[in-house]
């Protein structure tokens, strides 16, 4: 059989509360007898949790039924916290609409943050506590209106923890401290292990007064709260410090000096919304404390209130090992304060800007492998440049502190730019450039000839052909870089002496036809001495325009100065005349023999043939 007057509960609303108004509300004798009704068990774990068989009897909405289980759920989870075998209420709350929050039953809710008084747990007719069996909610046992108990206005430390627990972890803008999304069970925690140590010159009180039985238990346990959390942070500042001359004036850790109060809290507190907690304490140990801090789990909070880090956490930030920041602390290149460490023992700690000014100029100088990655070349070309001094390199730089690696960075990107900066864009020809990462004595030889190279594009003697991302991609005209580079070139070519001895010309005469442009080269330096080149191509192209006099002569059986009268009608090329007028290393074009030789054929005969 349905309930004749149904409704859905608040969503505040006590999950056994709800059922309590529905059996009133019914005219029936309590829960249990709801109970009874809905056909289950007349327990409260029956009734909050069989919601279907509850929803069915009783014409219920289930989505009712799970609501309330859900809010018991709630208030089971608090534990030994879960004020269940009395009744908690606030008068003005009760005036305004007679039924039970569900947050009244946690035992550290001991003020109504809406109305800004006490709750109440006691009738003040007949002295007894409300108990959940009253028939009415409304109502003592005794027939007495709770409507019309004493009201007492809250502390702020009542109002701050019970609005806390009352909103589920969320706290109001004008109750301090602040938090968002606190979680309760680790706030009750923090309230216990201040509440039990309130003291610091008396022991902890016996952990069963962390769970009180009424109200007026409850604010006896919490009364350390309203100091703590008076103007805050002050009120918990002055309790570290208190804390501090009372502990241990040997201890060298805050573990020790505070023991298991800040053990506790700094478990409790950190990496959650209550973190503060924590933090005053370390902020206050960093100012009146001695110790070391840092040895625990809470090193990073200790490093920023400090501002100080250990040798070995420093020597890590930077990049070095603790032996050479051990060093640099003895030779005073390192800032540093001493800490006592156990007996005897000492601990260095270095500043928080002292390593971030170290990581900066350390910064600045970076390793071998990171140059040629910025600078898109290869590490025998690094090494070429520093031999060329064109950017600024230490080879002792383990020995410095504040160098991070061989190779200045800065003096790298600064002749990227000025390399960049000097680039002449031309039209090249395929084949006719040659890269900065290039620059290789396995390719061009002469190592010098490389610095000296290096050392011309830096000073803007030798330009680029095009800017490019990085310097290793820099081009430049073979024709300007082969002027510094002797060997490979003579490898693939020939000097005027290998040219003569090859092709049994006149040294003076080869030299002759490279002054007058018939003949194209290359000019290098070679053991510090000018010198010039003949290439493969270029001699190909040479013959291919030119033949001289003297090897037609020889290839006729004749001599030079009798061919030369005979051909009285060509003209002679790059013939050098001599001290005694005579004329050395004519040439004779070869399109200037092809016609002789079609006149001839066209006349009948042969000018290459012998008429006999």
């Amino acid at each position: 059989m349905g309930l004749i007057i149904t409704h859905a509960p608040h969503p505040e609303e006590s999950g056994l509360g709800y059922y309590r108004r529905l059996a009133a509300d019914n005219a029936l004798f309590g829960w249990r007898n709801l109970a009874a009704t809905a056909g289950v068990e007349p327990s409260r774990r029956a009734l909050l949790t069989r919601t279907d068989d509850v929803a069915r009897n009783l014409g219920l909405n289930s989505g009712w039924t799970e609501s309330a289980c859900k809010q018991d759920e709630l208030c089971r989870s608090w534990g030994r916290l879960h004020r269940a075998q009395s009744d908690a209420v606030c008068p003005a709350c009760l005036a305004e609409s007679p039924y039970l929050r569900h947050h009244w039953e946690h035992a550290y809710v001991t003020a109504c943050p809406t109305h800004r008084i006490r709750l109440v747990d006691r009738c003040n007719a007949c002295e007894q506590k409300l108990t959940p069996a009253r028939l009415y909610i409304g109502l003592c046992a005794c027939g007495h209106d709770l409507r019309n108990l004493p009201q007492t206005s809250a502390t702020h430390a009542q109002l701050w923890l019970s609005t806390l627990l009352g909103g589920r972890g969320r706290s109001s803008s004008n109750l301090k401290p602040v938090f968002d999304e606190v979680d309760t069970h680790v706030l009750t925690k923090v309230v216990r292990t201040l509440c039990l140590r309130g003291d610091p010159a008396k022991p902890a009180l016996p952990r069963g007064a962390s769970h009180p039985k009424s109200v007026d238990e409850a604010i006896v346990f919490l009364a350390p709260l309203e100091a703590l959390l008076s103007d805050w942070p002050r009120g918990l500042r002055e309790h570290v410090e208190q804390r501090l001359a009372a502990g241990n004036k040997e201890a060298r850790t805050l573990n020790t000096q505070l023991g298991d109060w800040y053990i506790s809290l700094r478990k409790a507190c950190q990496g959650t919304s209550l973190e503060p907690f924590l933090q005053v304490i370390i902020d206050v140990a960093a100012e009146k404390s001695e110790c070391v801090l840092g040895l625990d789990s809470a090193k990073a909070m200790a490093e920023d209130a400090t501002r100080h880090v250990r040798a070995s956490d420093a020597a890590k930030a930077i990049g070095i090992s603790v032996s050479r920041l051990h060093d640099a602390i003895h030779l005073g290149e390192c800032a540093h304060r001493v800490r006592r460490m156990g007996t005897r023992g000492q601990v260095y700690e270095v500043s928080c800007d002292e390593v971030k000014r170290i990581q900066q100029h350390r910064a600045q100088w970076i390793s071998d492998s990171k140059a040629c990655e910025l600078a898109g070349i290869t590490p025998a070309v690094l090494e070429r440049m520093k031999a060329a001094g064109v950017i600024c390199s230490d080879i002792r730089w383990r020995e410095d502190l504040m160098k991070g690696g061989p190779v200045e960075q800065q003096s790298l990107l600064d002749l990227h730019e000025r390399v960049g900066q000097s680039a002449t864009p031309a039209a090249a020809k395929e084949g006719t450039t040659l890269t900065w990462s290039e620059f290789t004595s396995r390719r061009l030889g002469d190592k010098s000839a490389i610095a000296s190279l290096m050392q011309a594009i830096a000073c803007g003697e030798v330009t680029a052909v095009t800017r490019a991302r990085t310097l290793g991609d820099m081009s430049f005209f073979m024709s300007d870089v082969s002027q510094y580079f002797g060997t490979p070139l003579l490898e693939s070519g020939m000097s005027i002496q290998q040219l003569s001895k090859a092709t049994g010309w006149k040294w003076e005469s080869i030299s002759h036809w490279m002054d007058e442009g018939l003949l194209a080269c290359e000019s290098i330096q070679l053991r510090g001495q000018p010198c010039r080149v003949v290439l493969p191509h270029q001699l190909l192209a040479f013959r291919q325009n030119y033949i001289p006099l003297a090897d037609l002569a020889r290839a006729m059986d004749k001599k030079s100065s009798t061919l030369s009268l005979a051909l009285f009608s060509v003209e002679l090329l790059g013939a050098k005349r001599l001290p005694d007028g005579a004329l050395r290393g004519a040439l004779i074009r070869i399109a200037d023999l092809g016609r002789l030789a079609v006149i001839g054929a066209k006349a009948g005969h042969d000018l290459f043939v012998p008429a006999a």
